[in-house]
């Protein structure tokens, strides 16, 4: 009975700890001066949710879109299923022809789990709803594909900075996130925006290639 009672107490510690972590983690906004004239994108830019779990749910994507909304971007969230491949690829390709039959482009974000994911519909379909791919990631974990094809879509990786520090509520239920979901080669929590130290730098890096898009957009308009 008492290691009943030990493990129930465990498990709702636990449980109101990734609870609190998120919550934690959403109430975060980078606090930085703008940059000036940023040519600005023809079309949104839509950052894709990687693979979730109860442990790591909220703010996906931490401060990066309402940073480059603060500059002026029109930035979206598509929020896929937590974490079962075959439901995250129909909702995603459901989102997909729904945008093509109103008309609507977008710039794609996702990270290397997801790019993995939705690789094979990208190449097979080409989309005119989608009118870029970038993949977010850092030295050691973006998808490495083995099509000899290009994508019929404008595809770029950014690498971002690595850094641990992040809190220690967030580092330890990351850490029960990965081990929730071990099929996934899943981003570090710098990746995500979730550190501190480069959570700033690796925003900047983000609307650097805003930024490019923006003039790939101009070229093409």
């Amino acid at each position: 009975m008492d290691v009943l009672l030990l493990a129930l107490s465990l498990f709702v510690f636990t449980m109101a700890l990734a609870v609190f972590s998120n919550r934690q983690r959403a109430r975060k906004e980078l606090h930085c001066e703008l940059h000036p004239n940023c040519l600005l994108t023809r079309w949104p830019l839509l950052f894709v949710t990687g693979p979730r779990s109860f442990f790591y749910f909220s703010a996906y994507w931490n401060g990066y879109t309402s940073y480059l909304a603060e500059h002026g971007y029109e930035v979206f969230n598509l929020r896929l299923p937590w974490n079962k491949t075959p439901y995250r690829q129909k909702r995603f390709l459901d989102f997909i022809e729904q945008q093509e039959k109103l008309g609507r482009k977008f710039h794609l974000f996702v990270d290397p789990p997801t790019f993995g994911e939705l690789e094979e519909l990208l190449r097979t379909r080409n989309s005119p709803a989608i009118m870029s791919l970038t993949e977010i990631s850092d030295s050691t974990r973006s998808h490495h594909s083995g099509a000899l094809k290009a994508l019929p879509v404008p595809f770029a990786n950014v690498e971002l900075l690595t850094s641990a520090k992040a809190p220690l509520v967030t580092r330890f239920t990351y850490a029960l996130h990965k081990v929730s979901l071990t099929k996934y080669f899943l981003p570090s929590l710098s990746v995500l925006g979730a550190c501190e130290d480069t959570a700033l730098t690796n925003a900047r890096l983000l609307l650097e290639r805003s930024q490019v898009l923006a003039e790939q957009d101009f070229r093409e308009g």
